[in-house]
């Protein structure tokens, strides 16, 4: 066993009331040679990790890996619950503290969050944004200048399931050419050029989803400015 193994072994006697913090510490220390409070604090985390609580000293990468990765294995996704919430809190305090981005547990982070709530589509992620910003909207000025204050200045991460349709190229294409540069809908010029071949830039839209049977052809298709993309995706009805 290696020396995170052991710390995790004996971190559960302490927080089972098997052993005294200072008994397990002094253990690791003599039994497999870490630091005196390297084991303390090994043995901290833990806890604080157990009970979802913040924690200020952290593991290596590495040895968080381990932590999660064995309460998964012992305790299935629901265990994770407390553990994903306690990282999360020490990404907060100590990035904000430091001015730093621990990048590597903030994947960790995203990594068994999804795990323990289960991998969601971007479909689902993006529908869930979108009611907590309604909500977000409805909450008074005075209130919500404080709430904005609370959140970190960088965003969670989290891993999706994503299922992407193998379009048809040669139906862009041919969309594209039937549109000459003007949209099919407002039928107004393509905003702007593209950049990389200076074309009318214009979006190729499904008439019917595909995700709801559409199929991919020149007829199911139309060429559209961004404003009338968009419109049709979440505009009013009527418009």
């Amino acid at each position: 066993m290696s020396q995170i193994e052991h710390a995790f072994a004996l971190a559960k006697k302490v927080f089972s009331g098997e052993m005294t913090q200072q008994g397990a510490a002094n253990h690791l220390h003599k039994v497999h040679k870490i630091n005196v409070n390297s084991a303390k604090i090994m043995i901290a985390v833990y806890g604080r990790m157990v009970r979802g609580l913040e924690f200020k000293r952290a593991l290596s990468a590495p040895d968080m890996n381990y932590y999660l990765a064995t309460f998964l294995a012992e305790g299935g996704p629901g265990s994770l619950k407390n553990p994903v919430k306690a990282l999360w809190e020490h990404i907060e305090y100590y990035e904000a503290k430091n001015s730093v981005n621990l990048n590597a547990l903030r994947d960790l982070y995203a990594t068994y969050s999804a795990v323990s709530e289960g991998f969601k589509s971007a479909e689902d992620i993006q529908g869930s944004f979108q009611k907590a910003v309604e909500a977000a909207a409805k909450v008074p000025i005075a209130e919500r200048q404080n709430l904005l204050k609370s959140f970190g200045k960088l965003p969670r991460t989290r891993p999706v399931v994503s299922l992407v349709y193998e379009r048809n190229p040669y139906v862009v294409v041919e969309v594209l050419n039937r549109a000459k540069g003007m949209c099919e809908r407002c039928k107004s010029q393509a905003p702007f050029k593209r950049r990389k071949d200076n074309t009318p830039y214009l979006e190729v839209h499904h008439r019917v989803r595909l995700a709801d049977g559409g199929e991919d052809t020149v007829e199911n298709a139309v060429a559209l400015c961004p404003n009338c993309h968009r419109l049709l995706h979440f505009g009013r009805a009527e418009a």
